[in-house]
């Protein structure tokens, strides 16, 4: 049996200012139906996050549609869990209507004690877990079980709790969400829910044949026969956040795993330099989500606005001189000091500002026209 892993979709998201929904439909159409059609699995996995927030918007919604119809179409079955983000309750109304299509969507713990059994044209099986996220006050009032510390405990009870329905003639198969100790996450992840008693260890999984897991967006192997696919697209410019990919799994073949790279509509990446040579550099990529790191030693005037005229699609900037300057000593602080006081006159005030952003000092002749107006400013308020 072979299995396509997928996660943390996050259909409707927005980074800044940005909507991804066009890149999502891109990797729906361009990347995901063609792996489907490629590598012919016989199941998809899609373990948590399909959507980006609680109620999603109505183009993300008619994307996962997209997505049920074509897995239908093509006679493979989809198991998907809810995540952290998804509105447990709004993921799919009558899901267990949809089961006789091969579509098992999985909202709730009780799930988790309904395995689903899949078997192939050809023979091949697997038993496959649903636990969708859960905190450690639903495992307590679902279980009974008030004693029960953190999440290592409460999935160590859930999974004693399912052992007599693990088989004994075919691979049993987890999916979950949730975070690994150890595992490397990064900026786009919701940093409430990861770490802490939230985290299970990757020993816990070795009841289950294969962890199939979501929530850490990065991909990476996580233990034994547990991995995170991470998320198809990247959602940060955190360095951390590694190149995307699928997983195919293949049951028949000692749960072998390969990766099946993604490549994006537009990459996410970091352009560092002076700000003329960001101007100046070749870029056949320029169409790409842009953070530009401007390394200058003086301030630039509107960076993003110009900035903008060679990437179109820039989302943010910072400015190392004006870190610099942040950081800078006592000369600074004694100056605010002086303003919060009042023990400082409109003249220094504007000299200050002309050396540190200007880096230029002003001439007794602008020094006077100042003065000028700030006494016609004074003149004018009384």
């Amino acid at each position: 049996m072979k299995i396509l892993h997928t996660s943390d979709w996050h259909l409707g998201k927005f980074v800044s200012v940005q909507s991804m929904i066009d890149d999502q439909r891109y990797f729906i159409e361009h990347v995901f139906l063609p792996a489907l059609d490629a590598y012919a699995p016989d199941v998809i996995v899609l373990a948590g996050d399909i959507y980006d927030r609680r109620i999603a918007p109505v183009p993300a919604i008619e994307l996962f549609e997209q997505t049920l119809y074509a897995a239908a179409d093509r006679g493979i079955s989809l198991l998907a869990i809810s995540g952290n983000h998804d509105s447990a309750e709004r993921l799919i109304p009558g899901a267990r209507l949809m089961w006789g299509a091969g579509i098992y969507l999985a909202n709730g713990i009780e799930y988790f004690l309904e395995p689903i059994s899949i078997t192939t044209p050809d023979g091949s099986k697997a038993r496959f877990f649903l636990l969708p996220y859960c905190d450690i006050t639903q495992v307590r009032h679902y279980l009974g079980r008030e004693d029960l510390k953190d999440m290592n405990e409460a999935y160590a009870a859930l999974f004693e709790k399912a052992r007599p329905q693990l088989s004994d003639d075919c691979p049993n198969i987890l999916v979950t969400h949730c975070t690994v100790t150890g595992s490397v996450t990064c900026e786009s992840e919701s940093q409430i829910t990861v770490g802490g008693t939230q985290q299970v260890s990757s020993d816990i999984f070795s009841l289950f044949d294969f962890t199939c897991l979501g929530h850490i967006h990065s991909p990476q192997k996580a233990g034994t026969n547990v991995y995170y696919s991470g998320s198809p697209l990247r959602y940060s410019f955190d360095v951390n956040e590694r190149d995307k990919s699928m997983l195919l799994i293949d049951t028949d073949n000692a749960m072998s795993v390969q990766k099946i790279p993604i490549v994006p509509l537009r990459e996410m990446r970091t352009v560092t330099g002076t700000f003329e040579e960001l101007l100046s550099v070749e870029d056949n990529c320029s169409d790409d989500y842009i953070f530009a790191a401007v390394n200058d030693d003086h301030l630039i005037y509107e960076p993003m606005t110009r900035l903008r005229e060679k990437y179109p699609n820039i989302l943010g900037l910072s400015q190392s001189y004006l870190t610099r300057a942040a950081e800078s000593g006592s000369d600074r602080d004694t100056l605010r000091e002086r303003m919060d006081s009042r023990t400082i006159s409109d003249e220094e005030i504007m000299i200050s500002f002309l050396r540190d952003i200007c880096k230029v000092e002003p001439s007794e002749e602008e020094k006077a026209f100042f003065n000028a107006i700030s006494a016609g400013m004074e003149e004018d308020d009384n």
